[in-house]
């Protein structure tokens, strides 16, 4: 099997500190940094996630991905003691993927396409639409707003509940996938609950819970399942600090 990912990256800067007390300027907190951690984040998180869940499932997935130069990081401030978030700063930067990349491309070499758009300029409309109307089978976690032009083409879209009620009064032919944090993920009516667990970060769950999705359904074609599972490593990914990469020995006996 052949899946194609498409998205832009960045690279995450997680500042770990303490704020106890108020700047005297304004109020706003004091933040005195005691350590930073970085990792990889949006798509190329994606594509870790998928390259671990494949090796730990030891299937039989060849995966190309077609991602920007990282420039510039996403930084966040974070209250060492509370995990709490003070303030997110973006520094990254995206050019667009261009015509010349997209039309250089042999989508019929590829099982299925998977879109990773965080709507930072990588990817426009008019290339959303383009790749869904290339794709065999097309996946896409976007944050753009609903544009019925592209979002009718593809197969499988998976967004939040908030970007959901944003689309829902858009006539959508698309399968359509709600995450919904800790109660788990919607399709159609139905509701996929989640196991109960302690959330310490949600960063990058979204990311975990896409390549789990579509690595079980590629695999076993059931949405039941593929929700099920997906649900299942994106609460792993919420259990840890920062913008996790699931891993082998998160997985142990996992399985779709």
């Amino acid at each position: 099997m052949k899946i194609l990912i498409i998205g832009e990256s960045c690279q995450d800067t997680f500042v770990y500190g303490s704020a106890t007390r108020l700047c005297p300027e304004g109020p706003v907190p004091v933040f005195r940094e005691a350590s930073r951690v970085y990792s990889v984040g949006m798509a190329k998180n994606v594509y870790h996630n998928f390259v671990n869940l494949k090796d730990h499932l030891n299937l039989d997935i060849e995966f190309t991905f077609i991602s920007n130069d990282v420039v510039g990081d996403k930084v966040r401030y974070i209250d060492s003691e509370s995990n709490q978030l003070l303030l997110r700063v973006d520094e990254d930067q995206h050019n667009p993927i261009g015509l010349e990349v997209l039309s250089s491309i042999d989508f019929d070499l590829y099982d299925a396409v998977v879109v990773s758009d965080y709507d930072k300029g990588f990817l426009s409309h008019e290339d959303l639409f383009y790749i869904a109307r290339r794709s065999k089978v097309s996946f896409l976690d976007t944050k753009k707003d609903c544009n019925l032009n592209w979002a009718n083409q593809f197969t499988f879209i998976k967004i939040n509940e908030k970007e959901y009620k944003s689309m829902e009064k858009s006539p959508i032919n698309s399968e359509i996938v709600v995450t919904l944090g800790s109660r788990g993920a919607r399709w159609g009516d139905k509701e996929f609950p989640t196991e109960s667990t302690s959330v310490f970060d949600v960063c990058g769950a979204g990311d975990t819970f896409l390549s789990a999705f579509v690595t079980a359904y590629m695999s076993t074609f059931s949405f039941q399942e593929s929700i099920e599972f997906a649900n299942k490593c994106a609460g792993i990914s919420v259990k840890k600090f920062g913008n996790y990469i699931i891993s082998l020995e998160d997985l142990n006996d996992l399985r779709f």
